[in-house]
């Protein structure tokens, strides 16, 4: 039996080996914290899988809020201009059903079931030193730790990387309402010159269902006024007063809106990195990396723990397929080449929302407001961004794309 070592205990860590104990593999994790240090900490990113990455969590039988989270479908995307006024907006609904779950909640119950089916959970240093010793043990050592320390093993590769600095300031909130709360859809609010507003359903850790919403500020814009507001009672009273000035046609929504509690927030910001898949740690031992460890995404698109899950699959089938050959560094870098493949689309989306509009992703949006089909491909390529691509972001190809509508958009008057 092969001998599998991870280290990080979050999305793309448990789901790897909770798939590969499925397959009958040994596998140990290892995380500076304990499942109750983990559930009892601050709140992590609200990240909202969509269906295909439910899946592949329905087939480990690990999606254990199926019948007690809202799953949403509903997704408004809705552009706003400098001065508060709506510009215009879409509307569709998902194929399929996804859900937001407190990330807090999901880990404490993924940990239990990973050594409940015989995994083992190791709880200490997760360093340098201790991964060095872990490949003279271990057939293979993969590291899911994210932003944490040990992605400095992991260099950046420039060829892949679009951004070296924040393409975002990042506020977020877990709020909730003493009355019916509004929020039962995705709603991706664009300010021009300011960034995004969004809100989405989530299933708080202790069983409320309430939303999170997050600012996305471009830095220097016109939302960017949270750099010297602290605490979240203070943050969540400034973004009301953003809202109510720059996405007034919402404002009422936040009216009752209290935090779920004083610590329910997020405040910073990070630069969106891809890094080489392997690092050489003292022994000249490859390590592999796997998730936010190698691949960063700003949360615009919702894609953070949708790719993860999807790079955890991912890997377990690489792993699997590998049967007793050697986790030599080639394989490493075939194993990451092959996903990157999917998640090269998953970069270029988040891009096309980080970036400012340009004149022909605007065209093929202005376009989905008269026509559903259009409106409806935007929505779903949210669950699998290959499907965007290359029409979303190449002029050419656009072109071709709305001629195969141009049915429906032609009374739109939008020019071909």
């Amino acid at each position: 039996m092969r001998k599998i070592a991870i280290a990080g205990a979050g999305q793309s860590g448990l789901h790897l080996g909770l798939a590969l104990l499925q397959a009958g593999y040994d596998v140990t994790l290892f995380s500076d914290k304990t499942a109750d240090q983990i559930f009892n900490g601050a709140p992590t990113g609200g990240t909202y899988l969509f269906h295909s990455s439910l899946q592949l969590e329905d087939a480990l039988g690990i999606n254990a809020w199926k019948d007690r989270a809202f799953h949403s479908t509903a997704f408004d995307i809705n552009f706003g201009t400098p001065d508060g006024a709506f510009a215009f907006g879409v509307h569709a609904d998902l194929r399929q059903p996804g859900v937001s779950i407190d990330q807090r909640l999901k880990f404490y119950h993924w940990i239990t079931l990973f050594q409940q089916r015989g995994g083992k959970f190791i709880v200490g240093d997760v360093d340098v030193p201790a991964v060095a010793r872990w490949t003279q043990t271990f057939d293979l050592v993969v590291i899911s730790t994210g932003k944490g320390p040990l992605c400095g093993l992991f260099t950046r590769d420039n060829a892949r990387s679009s951004w070296s600095m924040p393409a975002r300031k990042l506020v977020q909130l877990h709020i909730t309402s003493p009355y019916d709360l509004p929020f039962r859809s995705i709603n991706l609010g664009n300010i021009m010159e300011g960034g995004q507003i969004i809100t989405c359903p989530f299933y708080h850790k202790s069983g409320l269902q309430c939303a999170w919403l997050l600012m996305e500020v471009v830095p220097g814009g016109i939302l960017d006024v949270f750099d010297d507001v602290q605490g979240g009672p203070g943050l969540l009273a400034k973004a009301k007063e953003v809202i109510n000035r720059y996405m007034p046609w919402q404002a009422a929504a936040f009216d009752d809106v209290v935090l779920v509690d004083d610590n329910a927030f997020l405040k910073g910001s990070f630069v969106p990195v891809v890094r080489h898949p392997v690092a050489m740690v003292a022994n000249n031992a490859p390590v592999l990396g796997l998730g936010d460890t190698v691949i960063l995404n700003d949360p615009i698109v919702g894609q953070g723990g949708n790719n993860a899950a999807k790079m955890a699959h991912h890997y377990a089938t690489s792993i699997l397929a590998q049967g007793d050959r050697p986790f030599d560094e080639a394989w490493m870098q075939r194993t990451f080449d092959s996903f990157w493949q999917y998640s090269q689309y998953v970069n270029r989306f988040c891009d096309v929302f980080l970036l400012p509009p340009s004149p022909y992703v605007m065209r093929i949006i202005d376009a989905a407001r008269f026509n559903p089909s259009i409106t409806a491909d935007l929505v779903n390529g949210f669950n699998h961004p290959p499907d965007l691509f290359p029409w979303l972001d190449e002029p050419e190809a656009g072109t071709a794309y709305l001629e195969r509508n141009a049915g429906a958009v032609a009374s739109s008057g939008v020019i071909l």
